[in-house]
């Protein structure tokens, strides 16, 4: 695995932590499944661009379907839920 270090919004991080909570698992477990869910289920892009007045634009399509994982307790404790 690699890790990768991102610096998010305030309000995002509340976001991910209710997530997190209501999950019980770690925020940091949280962002890793929301991620690999993206990048693994067909549909999900990044589009890039140009825009006017000499700007840049980035177009986020999500996956077409809802992403399911399912844990065993191993993989849930890895992960340092409960």
């Amino acid at each position: 695995m690699v890790e990768v270090k991102v610096d998010l919004d305030k309000d995002v991080v509340e976001k991910l932590k209710k997530q997190a909570e209501w999950c019980d698992l770690p925020l940091e477990a949280v962002c890793k499944l929301i991620l690999s869910e993206y990048t693994r289920n067909r549909g999900g892009y990044l589009f890039y661009g140009s825009a006017p007045g000499n700007r840049k634009i980035i177009l986020i399509q999500w996956p077409y379907i809802t992403g399911q994982v399912i844990l065993t307790q191993e993989e849930l404790k890895a992960l340092g839920g409960k």
